[in-house]
């Protein structure tokens, strides 16, 4: 049997790791990045860096690929600057649930008699009451 040098005695190497201050526990079934990686919302970049690579030590790809998926889809939503003021603001406010298109409704090609009233009204004058544009004074 022999001692691992790197490994102080006493210390259990497949302990988890206790979160610093400021982090909290990773939540692997959220959906909100923070949570994935153990944050609090205003976490520096530095913060954001160091708990994704605590993480995928903890849980590298070749022993649990799937859960590598979610930690590296969080740390990409918290990578750059533009990348996480775009997360913050839909964190803050979702987008609106998509909803199919609607049809437009079929045009209406009957003939129907309050059309044809209704045109000779605005381009007639049936519904004049006043015909004094009409005359004119005579000239002599």
């Amino acid at each position: 049997m022999t001692m691992d040098s790197s490994i102080p005695s006493g210390i259990d190497p497949q302990a988890r790791r206790q979160p610093r201050r400021g982090e909290l526990t990773p939540n692997l079934t959220s959906n909100d990045p923070y949570a994935v990686l153990g944050l609090q919302r205003g976490a520096t970049a530095h913060e954001i860096k160091r708990a994704y690579f605590a993480l995928v030590r903890e849980h590298s790809p070749e022993e649990h690929p799937d859960t590598f998926k979610l930690i590296r889809a969080a740390y990409e939503k918290l990578r750059t600057a533009d990348a996480k003021a775009v997360t913050d603001l839909f964190l803050f406010q979702p987008p609106t649930p998509w909803e199919p298109r609607k049809r437009p409704r079929k045009l209406d090609l009957d003939f129907h008699v309050e059309d044809i009233w209704r045109l000779l009204q605005h381009h007639g004058d049936l519904g004049e009451s006043n015909f004094k544009k009409d005359y004119r004074p005579i000239q002599l």
